[in-house]
């Protein structure tokens, strides 16, 4: 499990939710001697849930743009990139229509409703997708 650095880790593992939080499963199945924790004194867990939660179940992210962006007609494709770079910024915007940097749900409904609001009404879809944590 490759996790970004610093995400901190929770070792609380009589936490109700232990089993299906992110950060505890992180931390079962590290092999690093040093990591980022979250101080167990100050964490209180409840049935209502913990504010540091995090669900270990994957999500769907986009990767790549390259095939929609080339669908565009000439007037729209510097529209969109224009709109697209001013979203994410211009460095953002290039990586993630290489699919370098993948996207969120939440992104790709970003990106979906900016293409859709210069005009373009075609059907369209990344260029791939994967499955991984919402770190």
């Amino acid at each position: 499990m490759k996790r970004p650095f610093n995400y901190p880790l929770c070792t609380l593992g009589e936490c109700p939710r232990a089993g299906e939080c992110l950060r505890y499963m992180a931390m079962t199945e590290s092999e690093e001697e040093r990591f980022t924790v979250l101080n167990p004194n100050l964490l209180a867990p409840t049935a209502e849930g913990c504010k540091h939660y995090a669900s270990a179940q994957k999500v769907r992210y986009a990767k790549g743009m390259k095939k929609v962006m080339g669908m565009l007609p000439h007037s729209l494709h510097e529209r969109a990139a224009t709109a697209l770079a001013l979203h994410f910024s211009e460095r953002s915007y290039y990586r993630i229509r290489k699919g370098e940097r993948l996207l969120s749900p939440e992104e790709q409904k970003a990106v979906r409703q900016i293409i859709s609001r210069m005009g373009f009404t075609s059907e369209w879809d990344f260029d791939a997708y994967v499955e991984d944590y919402h770190w």
